[in-house]
This record gives C-alpha cells, sequence and structure tokens, in this order.
C-alpha cells in the first residue's frame, strides 16, 4: 500500500493556490469601457443658453476620454516563477521514485526474495538470503552482474537484478578391471548436470574379451555419459577373474606353487575358466602360509581373502620360505613338494626359524628319512636361540629302529653333534613307523613350563621343566659321516596348546659326565 507524505499535500495546495491568484490577477487587468465626465451635461445645456443669449455660435468639443496607462504584469511573472520553483522542488527533490528488483532464483537454491519483479520507493533497504538445497553445489549469487555474498542487503537507489543459482551435481561410479588400459580409472567421480564425461578402454597387449557396460548395460568400448543422473561405468574382460587379498596386506601369492611375483591385493585374469587351481598366500615370518584351491567359470569373479595368523605353516609346496636359516645349506632344497636334506656330514645338520613365538604353542613336524643308519636321529627341537652351534632347550627325536628319545640340552653344537645335555627319558613304541621311507609326525605342547611329546598322536612323556623357556623351532637330522637323505612334508606351529595328557614326573638323571646311566641322544645306547 503506497503511503502519502504529510508533508506533500500541502505544497500541492500551495501550488493551486498560487495558480489560482495567477488567474484572478489576470482577470482584474482587463481595460475598463470609456465614459462621460460627472456634469457634463449641464455644462453643455449652460453652454448652449449662453450661447444664445450672446448671438455667438460656438463649436462644441467633446472632452477627450480619460484612460488608464497599461503597467507590465511584474507580479504574475513573480508568481509564476514562484509557482514553477515550488513544482520543481517537488517533483525533483521532495517526491520520491518507485524502482524495480527483479529477482530470479535457480533450482536448488532457497531463501528470500523468490523469483519476481518488486517495487521499492527510493532508498528503501532489501534485505536477501539464500542457501543451497541437498544434492546441490556452487551456490552463486549475483546483484546486477556482479558476485555477492550469499546474503546481505540490496538499497534501492535504482533498478536492480538479483539473481541467485545453484549447480546439480551427480557421481559416476567407475570399475575398471585388471589388464585393461584407457580411462577413466576405477573410483568415485562427481561431476556438474549435463557434464559429458569420455571414456575409452581397450584390452592390454595379448589380452581380448573386452565388455564395457553402463549402468548394467553393454555400451561401446568408446564414448561419452552425460551426466544428468547418477552412473555407473565398468569395463572387465571377459573371463575367469581371481581376485586376493590378505591380512595384514603385502603378501607374497603364489598361484599352483609357482611365485607370480605379486603382493596382496592383486586381480588376476584368466581367458579360459581355472579347475582346482591353488592359491599360496604368504606373510613375512612369523605368520602361517594360507592355501585354498579354487576353480572359476568364464565371466566370474572369485576372491580370496584370509586373515593370516600368528605361527608356522609349511608344506613346503611353494619355493621355501627365507624364514629358513639351515647349515650346509647348499644341502638344504625344495624335492618333490617336500623340505628335503641330503649330504654325509660327520655330525649332524640343523635347519632354524628365524621368528621367535613366545607364550604356550603346539609345534609338529612330519619326517620320512630315506638313507641313513637306523640308529641315527631325525628331530625337532625347542630353542631359547637361534643358534645352531650353542643352543639351549629341548631335543625330541625317533629312530627308524622304533626307538624315541626326550633330552634338555645347553649348549648343544647341532652341527658337531656335541655339548652338554640331560637325560629326560627315552623309550621305544609301536606307534612309531619303523624302517626307512616311513613318514612319522612329531609333535610338542608346551603350556608354561608343562610339555607333552606325542608321535603319531600316541603321547609318550609328559613332563614338567622350567630351566628353558624355548621360543624357537629347529629341525636336525644326525648323520655321522653315512650320506643321509630326510625329507619333511610341513612344520607346523600354532599359538595356544591342545589338552595334554597328565602329567608325569621326570625321571631324576644327572647331567651328562656324572657318571650316572643314561641314553646316549646319538646312538640311543645306555652309557655309564
Amino acid at each position: 500500500m503506497k503511503t502519502t507524505s504529510i508533508f506533500r499535500k500541502p505544497l500541492s495546495m500551495v501550488v493551486a493556490i498560487a495558480f489560482l491568484a495567477m488567474v484572478c490577477f489576470w482577470a482584474n487587468q482587463m481595460p475598463a469601457a470609456p465614459t462621460a465626465a460627472p456634469g457634463s451635461e449641464k455644462s453643455a445645456a449652460a453652454s448652449h443658453e449662453s450661447s444664445e443669449d450672446t448671438g455667438f455660435i460656438e463649436q462644441e468639443e467633446s472632452a477627450p476620454a480619460v484612460r488608464k496607462g497599461k503597467k507590465f504584469p511584474w507580479l504574475i511573472v513573480g508568481l509564476v516563477v514562484v509557482a514553477a520553483g515550488a513544482a520543481a522542488l517537488y517533483f525533483l527533490v521532495l517526491k520520491k521514485k518507485n524502482y524495480t528488483l527483479t529477482t530470479t532464483v535457480g533450482e536448488g537454491v532457497t531463501g528470500t526474495p523468490t523469483s519476481g519483479s518488486t517495487t521499492h520507493e527510493k532508498g528503501t533497504v532489501v534485505n536477501y538470503s539464500y542457501s543451497l538445497q541437498s544434492g546441490y553445489s556452487d551456490l552463486s549469487v549475483t546483484l546486477d552482474g556482479a558476485p555477492v555474498a550469499a546474503s546481505g542487503t540490496v538499497t534501492m537507489n535504482g533498478d536492480h537484478t538479483l539473481v541467485a543459482n545453484s549447480t546439480k551435481t551427480f557421481v559416476l561410479t567407475v570399475s575398471k578391471g585388471a589388464h585393461i588400459t584407457g580411462t577413466p580409472n576405477s573410483g568415485t567421480y562427481t561431476y556438474a548436470r549435463g557434464t559429458n564425461v569420455s571414456y575409452s578402454y581397450a584390452p592390454e597387449g595379448g589380452y581380448s574379451g573386452l565388455e564395457v557396460e553402463i549402468d548394467g548395460a553393454s555400451a561401446a568400448d568408446s564414448g561419452t555419459i552425460t551426466m544428468n543422473d547418477n552412473h555407473s561405468l565398468s569395463a572387465a574382460l571377459k573371463g575367469a577373474n581371481l581376485v586376493v587379498n590378505s591380512t595384514p596386506a603385502g603378501a607374497r601369492i603364489y598361484l599352483d606353487y609357482v611365485d607370480t611375483g605379486h603382493t596382496t591385493p592383486y586381480s588376476f585374469f584368466f581367458s579360459t575358466a581355472q579347475s582346482d587351481l591353488h592359491v599360496y598366500v604368504r606373510g613375512s615370518c612369523g605368520y602361517r602360509e594360507y592355501h585354498q584351491a579354487v576353480s572359476i567359470n568364464i565371466g566370474q569373479t572369485v576372491t580370496v581373502s584370509p586373515t593370516l595368523t600368528v605361527g608356522i605353516r609349511e608344506d613346503f609346496r611353494i619355493p621355501i620360505s627365507s624364514c629358513w636359516s639351515p647349515y650346509y645349506s647348499s644341502d638344504w632344497d625344495i624335492f618333490a613338494a617336500k623340505y628335503r636334506y641330503k649330504g654325509s656330514p660327520s655330525g649332524g645338520s640343523p635347519s632354524v626359524y628365524l621368528h621367535s613365538f613366545s607364550g604356550d604353542y603346539t609345534a609338529s613336524a612330519e619326517m620320512n628319512r630315506l638313507q641313513g643308519g637306523s640308529s641315527y636321529s631325525n628331530a625337532i627341537v625347542l630353542s631359547t636361540n637361534t643358534s645352531k652351534t650353542s643352543a639351549y632347550g629341548y631335543w625330541f627325536i625317533y629312530r627308524t629302529n622304533g626307538q624315541w628319545g626326550i633330552w634338555r640340552v645347553g649348549p648343544y653344537n647341532f652341527v658337531t653333534d656335541s655339548g652338554s645335555y640331560v637325560y629326560i627319558t627315552s623309550g621305544s613304541s609301536a606307534a612309531i613307523k619303523a624302517g626307512l621311507d616311513k613318514w612319522n609326525i612329531l609333535k610338542v605342547v608346551k603350556s608354561g613350563s608343562n610339555y607333552s611329546f606325542l608321535i603319531n598322536g600316541t603321547s609318550l612323556h609328559t613332563f614338567s621343566d622350567s630351566t628353558y623357556n624355548p621360543t624357537y623351532l629347529m629341525l636336525h637330522f644326525h648323520c655321522a659321516g653315512a650320506t643321509t637323505e630326510v625329507q619333511t612334508e610341513y612344520v607346523d606351529l600354532k599359538p595356544g596348546t591342545s589338552s595334554p595328557p597328565p602329567l608325569l614326573s621326570p625321571p631324576s638323571r644327572p647331567a651328562n659326565g656324572s657318571g650316572a646311566a643314561k641314553v646316549n641322544p646319538l646312538t640311543g645306547e645306555r652309557e655309564g
């Protein structure tokens, strides 16, 4: 509603009164009609009479009409000037003008004023404020084409244009498979509405069967995607796909017992289906190897994603782990998927695993002697250190003649097979598969200072001894100069323990050199 200033109405009245006064003054200035002077008739009659009396005839003369002189209308001019000045003052200074604010509010923007045109008196201050709706970005507010803040004021000293716009964004999710060149790479990308995103893919050399899909539908190998909505783009080779992950990452990957040269995570592509593909994942020292056999059909993706656990697990079907440190290293190798020792040293040949395992654990190994004397031992040793020539711990052996024995050693040289040892116990057992080329499984369960010894699942002895707290595992084979060949099928160490048999008191045997009867760990014969 328009408001009339109380100051403006008297000015209008002044202009009207001035104009009325001017009209009246002009009307008063019109010239008057001529009239006879008072008493002129009587004067004429008297003259006439006088002339008759004297006998003279005189010519009468009319008295000249008296006329007022014309004056210049200065008063009128003054009034006109005053009126014109007042009108100019009113219309040019005192009367306020109206201006138009034209507002445009685009999609995705909320706030006031809304789109449209509004009229405001000169000097009016108009507030504005805009913000983005969800899913929009890049708010842009301009006043008369110049950028301004998202909220503020507009002073109406003229016509103005206020525009608030935003950008609608959409997401492109890209999945690019292995052995494919081109862009964009796998990832999530954000684009403004209407953006044309180019893509182009091709198989690497030696690969074929590229399949590109947009939103799950087949598409050309190259083209553009107009971002008027969220889209997905995938490029994969038609074939069998294998994805290998691990926790922790960085583990070496072996396929069918061959080192691929890759570490986790990694994706493999096969142009043909894969049946019974053996996947090995080996972490750093102190982690158990992981093995899984998989089959993959064309167009299928299989994921192998193990969480590697602490311990040792090697079945020697892939190259030997660098964690093993053998003596006479040239005599140790992988043969027929076995960890093999073949040599003829005068003493023995040990190989120690260079990672410690504290606390409780269960350690086992499956061994087979193919060559060597029937009284020569195969053994696993639990040691407090990695030394092969000055070891401390517990020595558990078996022989192909069916005998077994347990000793505490320290220090002991497993290369020369000499040093200090304490006899714990020994015996023979039908559980042992006697003779050459027979597989036997040795197992030790450590629970605190308690130890249980088993062969082929049969408990041979359990005792408690706190002399040492061994944390390392060693394999050892006695040779005594004879050609010896021993194979190990696997080595396994798991933290924690299985349930051990009831404890037995260890026999009281003095240390080596005390003169008491004992069994020689190398020959199995009683000494003293």
